[in-house]
């Protein structure tokens, strides 16, 4: 399976320490150029940034299909865009993406989502991730919002307490 990163997991798993589970979980990632613009370039010396610049498994690619990053661009953010477009292209991918409208605009095209909640999740299962709520909370304390129930649900599902 093919593996597409939005901004959003990038930043938000570098906080708790965690962005090398991207790779351990799948290998090798897939992300379009306005992605690396966003995380490495314009948010140079924040969160990822550095982990991005520095992996070899993280492979930048343009998505072919102008006409949908523009249509898509009217309502979402230029890197959302140009990440549905190019899980669009391709088969039997995973596209990881946090942002909500972006989510449902690419299940609405057929593409498989996770979010960063789910990366988590996923590493904990695998033992990756010790302490789910611990990991929970450094990424809130370094200011991503996430909904409290959101939150209770992933710990739920992890049978954390």
């Amino acid at each position: 399976m093919r593996v597409i990163c939005n901004s959003g997991p990038l930043i938000h798993l570098a906080r708790p320490a965690h962005f090398d589970l991207l790779r351990v979980l799948f290998g090798r990632v897939l992300i379009p150029p306005a992605v690396y613009q966003e995380v490495a370039v314009l948010g140079k010396g924040e969160d990822g940034s550095r982990e991005l610049a520095r992996s070899g498994w993280i492979h930048q690619r343009r998505p072919h299909r102008a006409d949908l990053i523009a249509a898509l661009g009217t309502f979402l953010g230029r890197g959302e865009a140009e990440a549905i477009a190019l899980a669009g292209e391709r088969t039997n991918t995973l596209l990881l993406i946090d942002e909500t409208h972006g989510r449902r605009v690419a299940r609405n095209m057929g593409i498989m989502v996770r979010g960063t909640l789910g990366v988590l999740l996923d590493g904990h299962r695998g033992g990756h991730v010790a302490d789910l709520g611990g990991a929970i909370g450094r990424m809130r304390e370094r200011g991503t919002w996430i909904a409290d129930d959101l939150v209770a649900a992933v710990l739920a599902a992890a049978r954390v307490r």
